[in-house]
């Protein structure tokens, strides 16, 4: 049922949709992300706070499961559509964590305390989170334990072309940003990110990003949230951005096989809120992953 043929649903409009995308969904996020923008709306940060669930690409079997399991859980009056129902239509706070905590056991802390130990899964149904992508901790308190990666989706082909580098990374900068609750600046790395999709980088975009990039690497806050580990790959993307949009070498993303290698290792020790900035830190493609 596409947007435009119904009439009953302009009570929709005010809400913030919850958008998906499959790993093969990359354009239609993108397309999304923009309509959303041009009419002044904000994305949904859980499924709990809106109506209106908007799927992009073609969800395999897991994550189309997962989805189904959002779904059921949203709030009615509801409304369910794909990203081309989205063209017809006219028109804060840190991401929250899709927690689905299991039955807590106990276990000893490092201070010899007895604390509840969690089993949490972070996606893949979460907001500015990787495509596909499905993390499960084991928590006590709030830092990780233990952590084991699973690609529950793939895309068979990565939209992220070589002649798309720039864009890519600040699409990866973006999420970054949003994680961190910078939402002013992810807004504008998706701006920039659109930009770059549409051609050759002219000397005004390369201005533009310049002079972006100078106000997120003078962040103190973002320095002291970001520190370590992410704040150097915030560097690297930063810095690889700017090569790319002057049309220099950019050294290749990681692919997903050395993700998951070293993603568990990452995770350990970490406080749950500093994980999801290190899983977008390494912002890992899984449309890229060849199906089955």
């Amino acid at each position: 049922m596409g947007l435009r043929r119904s009439a009953g649903l302009g009570r929709f409009a005010a809400r913030r949709p919850f958008v998906v995308s499959a790993a093969d969904g990359t354009s239609d996020r993108l397309a999304v992300e923009r309509a959303m923008r041009g009419r002044r709306w904000r994305p949904a940060l859980s499924p709990a706070e809106t109506g209106m669930l908007v799927v992009c690409g073609n969800p395999g079997p897991a994550l189309a499961g997962a989805i189904e399991v959002v779904w059921r859980d949203m709030p009615e009056p509801r409304v369910r559509v794909s990203a081309s129902d989205l063209e017809g239509v006219a028109g804060g706070p840190r991401p929250a964590l899709d927690l689905d905590a299991d039955m807590a056991d106990r276990a000893d802390d490092r201070d010899g305390l007895k604390l509840d130990v969690l089993h949490v899964p972070l996606g893949p149904v979460l907001s500015y989170w990787p495509a596909g992508l499905r993390v499960d901790l084991t928590l006590q308190g709030d830092v990780v334990q233990e952590a084991e990666v699973t690609a529950v989706d793939t895309g068979g082909g990565t939209f992220w072309t070589e002649d798309r580098q720039a864009a890519s990374r600040l699409d990866g900068l973006s999420r970054l940003l949003h994680v961190a609750g910078w939402e002013a600046a992810g807004e504008r790395a998706a701006v920039l990110r659109d930009d770059a999709l549409n051609g050759p980088a002219d000397d005004a975009l390369t201005r533009r990003f310049a002079s972006f990039a100078r106000m997120v690497g003078r962040s103190r806050a973002l320095g002291w949230m970001t520190r370590g580990l992410v704040k150097e790959r915030l560097d690297e993307r930063l810095r690889d951005i700017g090569a790319a949009l002057e049309g220099g070498p950019v050294r290749p993303r990681e692919t997903w096989d050395e993700t998951a290698a070293v993603l568990p290792a990452l995770l350990s020790g970490a406080e749950l809120a500093r994980a999801r900035l290190i899983v977008a830190s390494l912002d890992p493609d899984l449309g890229a992953v060849g199906d089955g």
